[in-house]
Order: structure tokens, then C-alpha cells, then sequence
């Protein structure tokens, strides 16, 4: 079976070729020669186990999931730590992205041949070598924090035929010496700009990043650069992993002190909303982060701040109950989401495309629809 045309078919129906040099690019660049002969498949198994495709064992199946439109392929977990052997779990720490996100980030960069390009997260090369073929070689700097994925992928691409500036080096850093650019591109999630990419990016530049909040992941934020500013919006969705420094440490250091109040609203009504509406409300209060637990009449949120000096466990039975909400620390943080929340509503419940974020030498604002006006801090 023909994978590679059947990909290409379902992303010509996609519009994924909609900026005219994808399509001779995906041509060009044969994704099995970027991809190894052994990794995790995304989905899991009744136990939450990935299990691994392997070449040599099936390659009708191995070919199948490296041209999947819609799957990524797990090319390492927990940093290295976790050998290529299954099924296991473990956390994501590199991938190759599945290609429909592939192709419409690189649509939405807007690149042009000749443009200097900073691509941030090389991994396996593959996103690099199709930057090579829009942009030349020559044109190109791909930067890798991890140094066995930074030779891995440095030997993919120059077996591959591409030769661009590949460096083993902490991305958020930018690189100063290949400087300024045109383009700069991240294919891991950030939570704030680095001002490097900003001091190295050329007037009319481009910075495209996937885009977290510990609330929601998965923004793709879209910025232009003009006098020392940039500023742009959310423009679709895009779940990466953390640039590693970005990631968040779930370390909580609360006092035992407590108090409890009841609910103004069942949590189902926040928590259930649909991802887009999320992480527009994600944006109202950008450093609390939740998790579930607890089933039926015992099921509970537990919301925590970035810092982990505050705590919220909110029931969601008998949600009106004066005990139903438990706090530790200085913050409400229940009470800042339910703030939140109404503010999104309020401003008639907005698509999270018409939100947006500019960046200066001064730090970062989130905005509606304008850049003048601004988010207010739900704290």
C-alpha cells in the first residue's frame, strides 16, 4: 500500500498545500528517511500503555503510522530514560509531528524562498528539511536542546542531502550569530516569549510557537515583529511538548491551615467546556494549573498555582455546599477560574482566535480582540 499517497491525497483535501511550495516539498522529503525504526505509537491501550511499532517486526504497520495525517510518532520518553521498548508509559519528551500540524504551521509562517529561518526544536529533521526545500539550506538554523536528538537529527538531514546550520543548543536562546531572521518557528510549547527571538528577529519577522497556559495547552500563537514589538494572535491549535525550561514543576509547598466555602457554579459547567473555550478561559488565569480525581458522588477538582503556595479542592456533588470548596494558601484560586469565567462570558463567550498577545521590552499583555484591551488579572 501506497501510505505516502494516501497522506498526500487527505492533505490536498485539507488545503495543507494552500502556500505553493509544500506540496513539491512533501514530495521531496521522504519522511521514512527521518524516522527511526522503532517508536512509540501516540494511541494507548486499555492500561494507558503506548505500545511500539517496530520495523523489522511489521513494516506494513511501521509505514502506515510514519505517513498517519493525524498521529505523531513518540521518538523518545522522560528525556531519554525510558528505552524504546514496550508497552510502557511515560511521558512525551520528543516526537515527529503528525502532518496535518506539520503543514499548517508552515503555511501559516508565510515563508519565502530566500528568507533566513530559525527553527527551534530539530529533533529527527524532519520539519527541518522541509524548511530546506522552502527557504535553501543555506537559509536555515535549526537548534536542539538535546544533544543525542541534535546528532540524530544532524546525521538525518545530511544523509537526507540538506545542509543547514544545526546546533546543539538551548532554543529559547535563539542564535545570536546567524541573526537576524525573517522567520523564527518553534515546534515545542512555550509559556512566554523568550525576548532573544524578539532582539533577533528582523523588522516584519514572523514568530510562530505553540503556546501553553498550565490552565489548557495547545495555542498556536502567530506574532509580527515591528520596532522592537511583536504582537499577534492565537491562530489555531497546536499540542507540542514543553521547551524543557518551560515545563511546569507541579511542586506544592501549601500550609496545613484550610478554610472551606461553598461553590457559586457546578465546576462542571467551567471544566466541561470544549478545548477552545478552555483556553480562552485559560487565558484570564494563566498559572493555575488542575487535575481530576475521584469518580461519581467523590469526584473533585484539585486546581494549584505556578508556585505551589496555594490550593483549591472543589467537590463537584453538592457543589452548593458550604463545604464544598477547601482552600490552603493566600489565594481563592477557585474563585479567581469562576472570575474568569464569567469575564469570558461577559464579553459574549469569544472564540479563542480573538484573543492575542504582544510582547515588548517591557514584558507580555494578553488582549481581546485589540491590542489595547488588555486582559484583566483575575488575582
Amino acid at each position: 500500500m501506497d501510505y505516502r499517497a494516501i497522506a498526500r491525497k487527505e492533505l490536498e483535501a485539507m488545503g495543507a498545500f494552500r502556500s505553493p511550495w509544500l506540496r513539491p516539498a512533501f514530495n521531496a522529503v521522504d519522511r521514512e528517511a527521518f524516522a527511526p525504526s522503532k517508536f512509540w505509537g501516540y494511541d494507548t491501550d486499555s492500561d494507558g500503555r503506548h505500545h511500539v511499532i517496530d520495523r523489522k517486526a511489521d513494516e506494513d504497520s511501521w509505514r502506515r503510522a510514519v505517513w498517519n495525517t493525524h498521529r505523531s510518532l513518540i521518538t523518545q520518553m522522560d528525556d531519554g530514560t525510558t528505552p524504546d521498548a514496550g508497552p510502557t508509559k511515560g511521558n512525551f519528551s520528543s516526537s515527529i509531528s503528525a502532518l496535518d500540524i506539520v503543514f499548517e504551521k508552515l503555511n501559516q509562517l508565510e515563508v519565502e524562498p530566500g528568507q533566513k529561518v530559525l527553527h527551534i526544536g530539530t529533533a529527527s529533521g524532519y520539519d527541518s528539511a522541509l524548511l530546506s526545500e522552502g527557504v535553501g539550506s543555506e537559509n536555515l538554523t535549526t537548534v536542539e536542546f538535546d544533544q543525542t536528538l541534535a546528532v540524530w537529527g544532524a546525521e538525518n538531514l545530511h544523509a537526507a542531502g540538506y545542509t543547514p546550520e544545526t546546533i546543539w543548543g538551548d532554543g529559547l536562546e535563539g542564535w545570536k550569530s546567524s541573526a537576524p531572521y525573517d522567520r523564527i518557528i518553534s515546534t515545542a510549547a512555550i509559556s512566554s516569549v523568550p525576548s532573544q527571538w524578539l532582539a533577533q528577529s528582523k523588522r516584519g519577522a514572523v514568530i510562530l510557537a505553540p503556546y501553553n497556559t498550565l490552565f489548557c495547552y495547545g495555542g498556536l500563537l502567530k506574532l509580527r515583529v515591528s520596532a522592537g514589538i511583536a504582537s499577534g494572535r492565537f491562530v489555531g491549535g497546536a499540542c507540542y511538548m514543553w521547551v524543557r525550561s518551560h515545563r511546569p514543576s507541579n511542586q506544592l509547598n501549601v500550609p496545613d491551615d484550610k478554610r472551606q466555602e461553598a461553590s457559586p457554579i457546578d465546576p462542571e459547567e467551567i471544566l466541561g467546556l470544549g478545548w477552545p473555550a478552555r483556553f480562552a478561559v485559560g487565558l484570564y488565569v494563566p498559572d493555575i494549573a488542575f487535575t481530576h480525581r475521584g469518580e461519581g458522588e467523590s469526584k473533585q477538582v484539585q486546581l494549584w498555582d505556578e508556585d505551589g503556595t496555594s490550593v483549591a479542592i472543589v467537590d463537584y456533588d453538592e457543589w452548593w455546599h458550604p463545604e464544598s470548596v477547601t482552600l490552603y494558601g493566600e489565594r481563592n484560586l477557585w474563585a479567581e477560574v469562576v472570575q474568569a469565567y464569567t469575564a469570558w462570558r461577559l464579553a459574549d463567550q469569544p472564540h479563542f482566535t480573538r484573543y492575542g498577545l504582544t510582547v515588548d521590552d517591557v514584558g507580555e499583555q494578553l488582549w481581546l480582540d485589540d491590542p489595547y484591551n488588555l486582559l484583566e488579572p483575575m488575582r
